[in-house]
């Protein structure tokens, strides 16, 4: 059986950045036999990189395509989204689509798996059976984006995104013979808001850091997750306005690592005593090494939440909310608040032996839930159970390293 699996803009290496899943899907079916992985490159993807992606995926085939520019582009976001709105694609979807990997979908046979939110702009018109790996539900995590909103605009322009991205994944789910999800609550976003049952749910993982040394500081907090993400954001503000004032008075600190920061985010959140603002960071092993624990204040956003597991492989205790821990088992590594008031006082009443003991189980948490090794064994039997997979290619092959 020929197995086609399609990705865009993939993160190079493949430890890197996002989407982790779609990485770590990769690996665990890179020696699957006659399978070819064919991923939209990114503007600024060089030839080294395709080169070092080919290695790194050895032997599976990989051939990647150029995205297809917007007829419009020459009149900025007006032209964009016209276009986008015309092929029934969120904008976003659009910016990574290549018609040129469209055409070689429709003249290719067998079974495909689409990886992540844009690959299933390819299902349509084929001849493939297709599986759709679902990082979340865009018709309910969209939704969540317009309730964290801060300002109009913002809103009328998540409003607008909600409609053509429900839209968009209800006509893509129709072309998709399986469907999996990240937590029992994405299943349950997909049946509420498309009336369709996850063939499996499949929690992300992320990689346990190899080399990582913990050396904890006490009252040394840290936030991590992506300053361009409306809902981490909100979150973030809500804690340093609400929870924040008490742990500052007590003598901690707290630093805050991420991508997609500004001049003005950083200068709003400079303001507050004892918060250091850094940024993306290259090595998180060094960024994480002093941290006693981690906030993930989070009220919305959907799936498993990669930021809660980075911070849990790296030894890192957990303060969060339900929305935080989402599809994470109930652990003494994690403790759970309703609100930053809440937090803060977990915080504060958490002693120094407690913390020590949340570490150690952060750590088997995720190598026992969460490692590679144990996705990459779910990920191949539930292929392998709906027919995706030979059962070779299904029990017989390590993932690649």
């Amino acid at each position: 059986m020929t197995l086609s699996v399609v990705s865009s803009y993939l993160p190079i290496p493949l430890d890197r950045g996002d989407p982790v899943r779609v990485a770590m899907v990769l690996r665990a079916l890179a020696q699957v036999p006659d399978c070819t992985l064919l991923v939209v490159r990114r503007p600024d993807t060089t030839a080294d990189q395709e080169e070092q992606l080919r290695e790194m995926l050895h032997p599976m085939r990989v051939r990647t395509f150029e995205a297809t520019p917007f007829r419009y582009d020459r009149l900025g976001p007006p032209g964009r989204y016209s276009q986008a709105l015309t092929s029934g694609l969120p904008p976003w979807v659009r910016s990574r689509y290549s018609a040129d990997l469209h055409d070689e979908l429709r003249r290719r046979d067998g079974a495909a798996i689409a990886l992540g939110e844009a690959a299933g702009a390819y299902v349509h018109g084929t001849g493939l059976r297709w599986h759709w790996d679902k990082a979340n539900v865009l018709a309910a995590s969209v939704r969540q984006e317009i309730e964290a909103a801060g300002d109009l605009t913002y809103r009328l322009r998540a409003r607008y995104l909600t409609a053509v991205s429900t839209r968009f994944e209800r006509r893509a789910l129709a072309c998709c013979a399986t469907v999996s999800v990240t937590s029992a609550d994405e299943a349950e976003r997909l049946r509420r808001h498309h009336d369709r049952a996850a063939t499996f749910v499949l929690p992300s993982c992320v990689p346990l850091p190899s080399g990582h040394q913990p050396r904890p500081q006490e009252r040394e907090l840290v936030w991590l997750g992506s300053f361009a993400y409306e809902p981490n954001l909100a979150g973030l503000r809500r804690f340093l306005a609400e929870g924040w004032p008490a742990l500052a008075r007590a003598g901690y600190t707290l630093t805050l690592i991420g991508s997609g920061l500004t001049a003005p985010v950083r200068a709003e959140l400079d303001r507050h005593p004892g918060v250091r603002v850094r940024g993306y960071v290259e090595d998180l092993r060094g960024a994480l090494a002093n941290a006693r624990a981690g906030v993930v204040p989070l009220w919305s956003g959907a799936g498993v939440k990669l930021k809660t597991l980075t911070l849990l492989a790296h030894s890192v205790p957990v303060f969060t909310t339900a929305v935080g821990a989402e599809g994470v088992p109930a652990s003494p590594a994690v403790r759970i608040a309703t609100d930053p008031t809440a937090m803060a006082a977990e915080l504060l009443a958490t002693t120094s032996t407690a913390l020590d003991t949340m570490a150690a189980e952060a750590t088997r948490l995720v190598g026992q839930e969460f490692s590679e090794d144990r996705f990459a064994e779910r990920l191949r039997t539930a292929l392998a159970a709906d027919g995706y997979l030979a059962e070779r290619g299904a029990t017989g092959a390590e993932p690649a390293r």
